[in-house]
């Protein structure tokens, strides 16, 4: 969350902007790093975990004739598939709340209400946006992780 002030005037008591940035600086340099360190992880964890789904898939390709692994890998893509369209259908509909927003533009009758409006829009768009990705690469991590608990189980039965 953003930790922005309601109002721009500062109080006295504190240093003005230009002499208030080499120690904002100094405080933001070891989040830089510890989001990167983070980033850096998940990477990692990332790639052991497809690392770890290929060798299992690997040792499942001598069961390839077992209807059992074969109807169950059809339900987990099915739900993929539900998944994948259920987003899609947000998609859409959240395109169509933007639509409907942007023909009501013309409304605005000053500037303010315009400049509103427009910020408004973008807002909703980026939102649209960040939820999407979000649940892609969500839907993405439970596929990584389900298969690869499924076919672990699958393995070592």
């Amino acid at each position: 969350m953003s930790r922005l002030p309601l109002s721009l005037r500062q109080p006295d008591s504190v240093a003005s902007g230009a002499h208030a940035l080499p120690e904002m600086a100094a405080k933001a340099a070891p989040a830089t790093f510890g989001h990167a360190m983070t980033a850096y992880t998940l990477m990692n964890n990332h790639t052991a975990r497809l690392l770890k789904n290929q060798v299992v898939t690997a040792g499942l390709a001598t069961r390839l004739m077992d209807p059992q692994i074969w109807g169950e890998s059809q339900q987990l893509q099915s739900a993929v598939v539900q998944r994948l369209q259920q987003q899609n259908q947000d998609w859409l509909k959240g395109c169509a709340i933007l639509m409907q927003d942007y023909a009501q533009i013309k409304q605005a009758n000053t500037m303010t209400k315009l400049i509103e409006k427009q910020c408004n829009l973008m807002l909703q768009w980026n939102l649209l946006l960040t939820n999407q990705a979000t649940n892609l690469l969500g839907l993405m991590e439970n596929i990584e992780v389900d298969y690869g608990y499924w076919a672990s189980q699958k393995l070592h039965a």
